[in-house]
């Protein structure tokens, strides 16, 4: 931690010194203040303005408060880029302060020196203007190496490029580099991009890093995103198409179907249990966030239960269960990735909403917190990036930008249909084997301890081989998953109950 802060305390010193041309022996570093004073020589002597954009200005303006010009610190590489003002010199000199072994807690992470270097290379590459060797351009204003990416629905993608995407996970978890992300995502990372206002931003630079990864090895893919609203309206969302062979495999005990079949984790072979308890994100709950104005009314520890977005999120990862359950081993299991692309297409329709109706900068509107959810902090595992990076409208400006979920008449997959009743899409049903539980009523688990399906018996008893550890605490267990209609069976009879607002749906 007092490396963090000396690093943070000597970024915005750097800063305020840039501002007021103060002498840099003043506030900074000895190593900092000699790398910027033996390369001086070479800068030419005005000092331009950082870029703001016009929104930006507005947006203070109307929030009456001072128009600042945010410096961006972007530079990092191993070449010196060509530096010709002071502006480049400090950026490049922090670059080189910051991009150190010691400032990375890599003893938080189960990873050897290779998933280090694959590490740091993408993020070094992220940082740096791709085809542009010397190269003053900010981060802001540079596209990805591979090249700007959509990222749509995963029922809207075709079968080829749906094959394509399963195809470079397996290549990824055959040369560990899919293991290297998911224990990315374990540590100090349970509580630093967790549980406050970094949860966003943090996942947000993670999926970029992963993405970019993805695309190294197949630069036609991009990151597909699982819209769980469309499961939730269901009748059944235990049948969901996306729990078959084609999409993530089976989804009741280990995975032995699909794409990630027999895949083997730090706590055991790839398991799940859909539908065994918690609840899918809904369109409730999107409405529900789209009401409010500003990040803290939708993050912990601000956010009241009703609008808070990471309950919301902590549902599906219980409802998954087997490793998704998990914070530690969530990322193992590869429906973490498109999951979270959704979450990401979300918090992108509330950053529209500010925009919008709110007249609010979202790429400054990170809420005041301290410790390790405090905006200048740097991401843990995520080096060269502070927590308020993930926040800057950049990423969906340059890198990346989301197609609009399926919506009826028509909703453009053959794996979805629309409901009119409802005005809604709604997946398909996979194929069902002759012991598989067609209704919800089915997967019950009685008081005894015995369930009312041979399959769900089984598929508990799976998971309970894992050794999880700290759990996803979600929403309450909805009517239609195993533990709600436990629930139910024990407010009368050892009979199960099917709940009165789907039976009213399937009326008729």
């Amino acid at each position: 931690m007092e490396v963090l802060q000396k690093i943070t305390v000597t970024v915005l010193l750097c800063v305020f010194a840039m501002t007021h041309a103060s002498p840099l022996e003043t506030f900074l570093a000895p190593e900092l203040a000699d790398c910027v004073n033996s390369l001086s020589s070479f800068a030419k002597t005005t000092v331009p303005k950082a870029s703001v954009s016009v929104l930006d200005i507005k947006q203070r303006e109307n929030a009456g408060g001072p128009i600042v010009e945010d410096i961006a610190i972007d530079f990092a590489g191993t070449e010196v880029p060509l530096l010709e003002t002071p502006e480049d010199i400090h950026m490049y000199c922090i670059k080189q302060f910051m991009w150190k072994e010691d400032i990375v807690r890599w003893e938080d992470y189960n990873i050897t020196k290779t998933d280090k270097d694959l590490v740091n290379g993408l993020l070094e590459s992220m940082m740096t203007p791709t085809g542009v060797k010397h190269s003053r351009i900010k981060r802001q204003s540079v596209t990805p190496p591979t090249g700007r990416r959509t990222r749509r629905e995963y029922r809207r993608i075709s079968d080829g490029e749906r094959n394509a995407f399963h195809t470079v996970l397996q290549t990824m978890k055959t040369n560990g580099q899919y293991n290297t992300f998911a224990n990315l995502h374990q540590g100090i990372v349970t509580t630093s991009a967790h549980n406050g206002p970094n949860f966003l931003g943090w996942h947000r630079v993670y999926l970029a890093l992963f993405e970019e990864a993805i695309r190294r090895i197949n630069g036609q893919v991009s990151l597909p995103y699982w819209e769980t609203t469309l499961d939730f309206d269901m009748v059944n969302p235990a049948t969901t198409i996306v729990f078959s062979p084609a999409f993530f495999g089976n989804g009741d005990g280990r995975v032995i179907t699909g794409p990630f079949a027999n895949w083997v984790t730090p706590i055991g072979p790839l398991t799940r249990n859909i539908a065994g308890r918690s609840t899918l994100f809904t369109k409730a709950n999107i409405r529900s966030i789209l009401t409010r104005c500003r990040t803290r009314e939708i993050t912990s520890p601000t956010a009241l239960p009703q609008f808070n977005f990471e309950s919301f999120h902590n549902g599906p990862h219980v409802w998954v269960g087997g490793q998704m359950s998990g914070l530690d081993s969530s990322a193992h299991d590869p429906v973490f990735f498109i999951f979270h692309a959704f979450i990401d297409y979300v918090w992108e329709l509330f950053r529209i909403h500010q925009i919008n109706d709110c007249r609010v900068d979202p790429s400054i509107d990170y809420p005041p917190v301290t410790r390790e959810h405090a905006a200048t902090r740097p991401m843990d595992g995520l080096t060269d990036y502070r927590n308020i990076d993930g926040y800057r409208s950049y990423w969906t400006q340059n890198w990346y930008d989301y197609e609009r979920a399926p919506s009826c008449p028509n909703c453009n997959s053959p794996y979805l249909r629309c409901d009119t009743a409802r005005s809604v899409c709604v997946s398909l049903q996979r194929t069902l084997a002759a012991d598989e539980p067609a209704t919800f009523d089915r997967m019950a688990i009685f008081e005894d301890g015995t369930a009312a399906n041979s399959r769900v018996a089984q598929a508990i008893a799976d998971v309970a081989m894992l050794t999880i550890g700290p759990q996803f605490n979600g929403p309450p267990d909805e009517p239609r998953t195993q533990m709600g209609q436990a629930r139910l069976s024990r407010m009368g009879s050892n009979v199960p109950i099917v709940p009165s607002y789907v039976a009213d749906r399937t009326a008729g």
